[in-house]
């Protein structure tokens, strides 16, 4: 697995956006609509939100997909628990 998506997840899962901005550090291009696609990351989709759950500390979004896309991340390969499983969650759950 490429470090820089290792990076990415980290950046993304072990990090609160409370106290970093997250795409103040990483490369990203407009998108659908303008929402930030990353430009490391292996792939992207963008969609409508069809529906929300809250989940107490979390808010869960159902999309309708629009749009999908390749990245420059090189590796299609999805990252696995066993690829994150160093990274500690930036928010307790």
């Amino acid at each position: 697995m490429p470090r820089r998506r290792h990076d990415l997840a980290e950046l993304f899962g072990g990090r609160t956006g409370d106290e970093v901005d997250k795409f103040a550090s990483v490369a990203w291009t407009p998108g659908p609509g303008g929402v930030p696609v990353l430009t490391d990351a292996a792939a992207w989709f963008a969609g409508r939100i069809r529906d929300r759950a809250d989940w107490g500390d979390h808010v869960g979004f159902l999309l309708d997909p629009l749009t999908a896309g390749a990245g420059a991340g090189g590796d299609p390969r999805a990252l696995s628990f066993r690829d994150v499983q160093d990274i500690d969650a930036g928010h307790p759950a």
